[in-house]
């Protein structure tokens, strides 16, 4: 089922809008559903809940950018080995989804102008989330 993105203001289309799993107890079939301004969402799904997990991660995108600058170094200047590091400790922390985490970092390379080679996709889960 498509998103409609003008549920959405302020968060960009390229943003993952990801639903929360969640369960609920009793005998009795039961869904687990968000009430905001007259509209039912998807635990994580609601406009409210969407923007504030937007705005943690255009954060993280700005840490991001500063944690890989200062790692750089430690990489001997490979890029690509220095994203892939970061990103596999921003999945490792689970601050946000894989969804998320990949926009992150996508962002972060963005922002730094970093232009990464295939190196990168040698990894198969890194390319797969980093496409995303």
């Amino acid at each position: 089922m498509p998103i409609d993105r003008s549920n959405y203001p302020g968060v960009p289309d390229d943003f993952p809008v990801d639903a929360t799993l969640s369960a609920l107890s009793g005998a009795q079939p039961k869904m687990s559903l968000i009430e905001e301004n007259g509209k039912l969402y998807a635990p994580g799904t609601s406009p409210s809940e969407v923007l504030t997990a937007f705005q943690v991660c255009e954060d993280l995108v700005s840490q991001m950018a500063a944690y890989c600058q200062r790692k750089l170094p430690t990489f001997d200047g490979n890029k690509e080995a220095t994203v892939r590091a970061a990103f596999q400790g921003l999945l490792s922390k689970q601050w946000c989804s894989p969804a998320q985490s990949a926009w992150i970092m996508r962002n972060t390379v963005y922002q730094l102008g970093w232009t990464l080679i295939n190196d990168l996709h040698s990894d198969p889960d890194l390319s797969q989330n980093l496409r995303q």
